[in-house]
């Protein structure tokens, strides 16, 4: 199973990517794992995540070709 994982504004810097592909990432508590341990300074920060372009809260479940954001809070003008 394959995902898409978009990254937005400080993520995306302290991921040095703004797109990644990950494989066998089967729920967001396991996306959160990941990124726990791949990029430890994710903890500190605060975003929101959306699974096909709908904001979503607590574990579901992923599927094979799923595109997930995780948006830090933007600030406008």
């Amino acid at each position: 199973m394959k995902i898409i994982v978009l990254l937005f504004g400080v993520l995306a810097e302290k991921a040095g990517a703004q797109r990644l592909e990950l494989e066998n990432i089967e729920d967001l508590e396991s996306l959160k794992d990941y990124f726990n341990v791949k990029y430890p300074e994710f903890k500190e920060l605060s975003f929101r995540v959306s699974v096909n372009q709908e904001l979503v809260c607590g574990n579901i479940k992923l599927s094979d070709g799923d595109e997930l954001a995780l948006l830090p809070p933007f600030a406008g003008g």
